[in-house]
């Protein structure tokens, strides 16, 4: 059997944490939710690991009061997480800096999910995610959003699974803030009315639609907000630019992906960030298969989210091949989709 010869490679393809992958280069941000850990400690313990003094801190304030920019490694406050235990504050979400494809970052991702590992009675709870954002510098014409929209809801079933990360099933708060596009009978008419769209604008009235939205318990606001607790957040795309002032801009604008189950094995969130950078780059109007992409639409039929929890073959291996320009990327991928893990793959992990 084809799959069984597949995996057997796959279990000896190691998950290798490298000092810099195969990506476009696009900046980027990472972020990290966790459950359990007191978030006094885990904000000491964080200062600690990276250098930063009280003193050094108080000069990145003073910089960020005049660009929000994330200049180094903060610990925020992420409620769907959080509990107060004795008036003690646990849980939390870690948001890197602007990332670059480089060592230094990639070695501070490891500082970082080490330092958590070792924390006493943290957990990577069910309702843990990790967030990507990327650049949207990526994409140059709305038909690459478009574009993107297209594949992500056709091969929607293939993409979670691959989120779930060591796991085979969805933490339980993904159909509330990582909401799926497709099990739904409108995503038919959905599909098919991308490409009318002109502007950005209408690209998010579209996702807001009554048709679509209503039907899958979403809420309509003037504001877009409830767009983003979609697995995509598209919202910054009819964004004003931010004002710039004499050190640059204020705010980089970013495509977020919202899907990815937590994880504090260092190897799976780079196989994360390398799945969404072959994703958006394959979205690019010279690398995107329209023709191909249009008779799936052609051919689509509602996806539930139960659908993600089998394996699908000859669809992921369809798909893989499509976003993937480098063997070794696709095979990484797959490895991840079909959850066949080895021990020098997951020796990091915490799954509580």
């Amino acid at each position: 059997m084809e799959i069984e010869k597949l995996k057997r490679e796959l279990l000896h393809t190691n998950l290798d944490y490298l000092d810099k992958i195969n990506i476009p280069d696009n900046n980027f941000g990472i972020e990290i939710e966790f459950a359990g850990a007191l978030f006094i400690e885990i904000k000491d313990k964080l200062d600690e690991i990276l250098g930063y003094t009280p003193e050094s801190l108080e000069q990145i304030n003073e910089i960020k009061k005049k660009k929000e920019k994330y200049e180094y490694w903060r610990l925020v406050k992420e409620p769907t997480v959080q509990e107060n235990e004795y008036e003690k504050l646990k849980g939390g979400e870690i948001n890197s800096p602007i990332m670059k494809n480089e060592k230094k970052y990639w070695q501070e991702l490891e500082q970082v999910c080490e330092m958590l590992r070792e924390r006493e009675n943290i957990t990577i709870s069910d309702k843990c995610g990790i967030h990507i954002h990327t650049d949207m510098g990526i994409f140059k014409v709305l038909q690459e959003y478009k574009n993107l929209l297209k594949i992500y809801i056709v091969y929607e079933d293939i993409i979670n699974r691959f989120a779930y990360g060591v796991d085979n099933k969805p933490r339980k708060t993904l159909l509330k803030y990582a909401k799926p596009f497709g099990g739904n009978i409108d995503t038919v008419k959905f599909l098919k009315k991308i490409d009318n769209i002109e502007t950005e604008k209408d690209l998010l009235e579209l996702i807001r639609s009554e048709e679509f939205v209503y039907s899958i318990n979403s809420i309509r606001d003037p504001e877009y907000k409830s767009l983003k607790n979609y697995g995509i957040n598209l919202i910054n795309i009819i964004k004003k630019e931010v004002p710039t002032d004499e050190i640059g801009k204020n705010k980089i604008k970013t495509i977020e992906k919202k899907i990815y189950k937590s994880t504090l094995n260092t190897k799976i969130i780079q196989n994360y960030a390398r799945f969404d950078f072959c994703l958006l780059d394959y979205c690019k109007i010279e690398n995107f298969d329209s023709e191909f992409i249009d008779y799936k639409i052609k051919n689509f039929k509602p996806i539930c989210i139960n659908d993600s929890l089998k394996e699908q073959p000859e669809k992921a291996d369809e798909f893989f091949n499509k976003i993937c320009k480098d063997e070794l990327d696709r095979l990484k991928l797959l490895k991840q989709y079909y959850k066949v893990y080895n021990e020098f793959d997951i020796e990091k992990s915490i799954h509580l």
